[in-house]
């Protein structure tokens, strides 16, 4: 069974023990009513509790799985091997897209859309520097 069905089983089952314990004139059946309803509550939450859990270890495995793969420095998704991902993100169970080179950074970057990392992706020139002559090198 599914969990999103036991909990919608879970709260048909309270409403209709609630509805039974009004009609109920002797205290210890309705006592008993109460208990079985509050078990019911209890399970219900420990069912909610268990499926986010199981939610969450869905989302972490997703992660291991062969759905990426690696071309240095960035994760891809094979569904759309054009987005590069964030590696920072990536280690934190996040699919986060990278901008596009120079977007929001230097032209040599790409800047993560989502926590701001930068990663290098092309070298820079060397720069020009005066030699001992005084003439421009490169260096």
């Amino acid at each position: 069974m599914e969990p999103i069905s036991v909990v919608t089983g879970a709260i048909e089952i309270g409403k209709k023990l609630y509805e039974l314990g009004k009609s109920v004139k002797e205290y210890e059946i309705k006592h008993q009513l109460e208990q079985i309803g509050d078990k019911v509550r209890e399970l219900k939450q420990s069912a909610s509790e268990l499926e986010d859990e199981n939610r969450a270890l869905r989302e972490k495995l997703r992660f291991k799985s062969d759905a990426y793969e690696f071309r240095h420095p960035f994760w891809y998704e094979k569904t759309h091997p054009e987005q590069p991902l964030c590696p920072k993100c990536f280690a934190s169970n996040i699919a986060a897209p990278m901008g596009e080179q120079g977007q929001n950074c230097s032209i040599h970057y790409r800047h993560c859309l989502v926590c701001s990392h930068s990663v290098q992706v092309a070298m820079r020139e060397p720069q020009r520097q005066p030699g001992p002559s005084g003439r421009f090198t490169w260096g």
